[in-house]
């Protein structure tokens, strides 16, 4: 079974692929110039091969690799290509025929330049690229739309999950009460390992083994890969430029191990939580970090490499999107998805759309704090700064405590005196008791 017939018997990735149009054209030939060929890029040339022809009798459409750039181009990489395609010359790529281009090498350059070339030379450009679209994504939106072509980014959002698309089916309804999700695999993937018992070391060599990741995981593990992508969601979902958007973000590190501890003895697990929220006066805000979660919460029970995405529309129930969102495959998928999509909806709301601004998140949550310090200091420093809900209590050489209800300044001036006395804290969002006082 090909990785696009696993797509499409999957209810869930079935939303990747739109409905082809009614008199799709016969064997139409479709150039790509494919920029990267390394976990990503060398994932979308097998599925290219792989799924030929079933993409062919579905869309009528035939997609021809024409150029790959790369950095070595005598390296075997394995894959079904002419390796005559490969070139390391940005220039030469450049200047190539073809009709679409897909970015998939990922940072600033030279993924900005190959970008603004292709959709100033009226290409179709596709990548799974979110620092390139949270960075610049207004920029190029405007050069498509100049030059009358296509921007399509759905694979950098959510992997396999359709969050993008789903996002863009909304627009036009009323905007979300809040998007909330798990966004980036590697950092779901690793604390799931740590919750099996693994140390960080372990679950991060498993991530790298699994091909979850590149060798550095710190966007991962800190949040700033998932801030990316909640700045897309909230110019999707919102209107607020991905520059605009004021999110909050709190690492993982240096406390994974003790705060995934700390969510088990409390009956609970531990998510890195992506949110943009609506409140009163049409400001919307935005967080990324560790969440404490009760264990029947729907995030909680998303395990490996999973994203999970819930988006608030004031049903009965939040319209959820799910699936992996780590590694060459699913992204890939992502990729495929985008590239049948015949026309790219616009990312524009209309003129009428409801205006709304980005603010600073100014909510009361409880906040779970830990030190390797007395619980009788962290008690009195908890006590000083106005947040004291419980006294400190004492666990695997931790003190730790959840606050009463209040904003993350006041936590945060707990944890800066904490820092003062050489006591580096962990901190998260608590969840797991008295939810419904948490956010007023």
């Amino acid at each position: 079974m090909t990785p696009l017939q696993q797509i499409h018997q999957s209810e869930t990735r079935t939303l990747w692929f739109p409905t082809p149009p009614r008199h799709a054209p016969s064997q139409q030939i479709v150039r790509i110039a494919l920029a990267g060929c390394g976990v990503v890029g060398g994932a979308l040339v097998r599925l290219l091969n792989e799924s030929a022809a079933a993409v062919s009798s579905r869309y009528g459409v035939r997609f021809v690799i024409t150029r790959v750039l790369v950095r070595d181009t005598l390296r075997d990489r394995h894959l079904p290509i002419d390796a005559g395609l490969f070139t390391s010359d940005l220039d030469s790529f450049l200047a190539s025929d073809a009709d679409v281009v897909i970015e998939a090498v990922g940072g600033e350059e030279p993924a900005r330049t190959i970008a603004v070339t292709a959709l100033g030379r009226g290409r179709k450009l596709i990548t799974a690229n979110k620092e390139l679209i949270s960075a610049h994504g207004g920029i190029l939106h405007q050069l498509a739309a100049t030059h009358h072509t296509a921007l399509d980014f759905g694979a950098a959002v959510g992997g396999s999950a359709p969050v993008v698309s789903t996002l863009r089916d909304l627009v036009g309804s009323s905007a979300p009460r809040s998007v909330r999700g798990i966004l980036n695999g590697t950092s779901n993937f690793v604390v799931s390992e740590i919750e099996r018992g693994s140390t960080l070391d372990k679950a991060v060599a498993a991530a790298r083994g699994r091909g979850l990741c590149e060798s550095d995981l710190a966007r991962d593990l800190d949040g700033r890969d998932a801030a990316a992508k909640l700045s897309i969601i909230a110019w999707i979902a919102f209107g607020i430029k991905p520059a605009e958007l004021q999110v909050r973000r709190l690492s993982l590190l240096p406390g994974i191990e003790a705060l995934t501890s700390l969510a088990g003895l409390l009956g609970g697990n531990l998510r890195l939580l992506a949110e943009c929220t609506r409140l009163d006066g049409d400001r919307i805000v935005g967080s990324v970090e560790p969440v404490l979660l009760p264990a029947n919460n729907a995030f909680a029970r998303t395990s490996g490499e999973e994203n999970r995405v819930e988006v608030d529309l004031g049903w009965t129930s939040p319209l959820s999107v799910s699936g992996p969102g780590a590694g060459g495959p699913p992204t890939a998928a992502a990729v495929l998805s985008d590239l049948v999509r015949f026309t790219a909806p616009p990312n524009d709301r209309g003129a009428d759309a409801r205006q709304f601004v980005a603010a600073a998140d100014s909510r009361r949550h409880r906040w779970l704090i830990a030190a390797p310090i007395a619980p009788i200091v962290l008690s009195a420093l908890a006590t000083a700064g106005r947040v004291l809900g419980g006294e400190a209590q004492s666990h695997d050489g931790l003190s730790w405590l959840i606050t009463r209800p209040a904003t993350w300044a006041r936590a945060n001036r707990v944890l800066s005196a904490l820092r003062n006395l050489g006591a580096e804290p962990s901190v998260a969002r608590c969840e797991i008791r008295d939810d419904a006082e948490a956010i007023q």
